[in-house]
């Protein structure tokens, strides 16, 4: 965790890169340096400033190619593709934090179903400031270590 005086009531993390399939974005080092990174379970949709979702967006977009079709828009999702994201070939994407931490997102952390015949990718442009949702925690034990400033990522069914 970082501090940050922004609001003390939320918790910080120190977003330094993400890759899809093991390849990390052309973003620079600055554009991650310079954005806050909040982790909250009460949002559901990663967001994500505008340089760093057009970045991942397009990674996700060439790693699919042409084995699936895309799809309209839906509200704040605008990487979507016709049909279930059941069964779908999503590449590989971890977001990686200061300290080595990394988290591997599992496919179902990546797409999102929004209706009947439509998946979209789960993360959205956000401006200035980066917030880790709910969808990309879900699966894991998400440990917060106040006294120590840490947070740590277990893979696993919660239960």
């Amino acid at each position: 965790m970082v501090s940050s005086s922004l609001d003390k009531s939320l918790y910080f993390l120190k977003l330094t890169g993400i890759t899809v399939q093991s390849r990390s974005l052309s973003v620079s080092a600055s554009v991650y340096a310079g954005t806050p990174t909040i982790i909250d379970s009460g949002t559901v949709i990663t967001r994500l400033p505008d340089e760093i979702y057009a970045a991942l967006s397009k990674a996700v977009v060439t790693a699919i190619g042409k084995k699936r079709r895309r799809a309209a828009a839906y509200s704040i999702l605008d990487t979507c593709y016709v049909g279930s994201g059941v069964g779908m070939a999503v590449p590989d994407v971890q977001l990686v934090f200061a300290g080595g931490a990394v988290l591997k997102l599992p496919s179902r952390n990546v797409m999102v179903d929004v209706e009947k015949g439509r998946t979209c990718l789960a993360f959205a442009a956000a401006g200035g400031v980066a917030i880790i949702g709910n969808r990309q925690q879900e699966g894991f034990k998400v440990v917060y270590d106040v006294g120590k400033g840490r947070i740590g990522f277990s893979a696993g069914e919660c239960g």
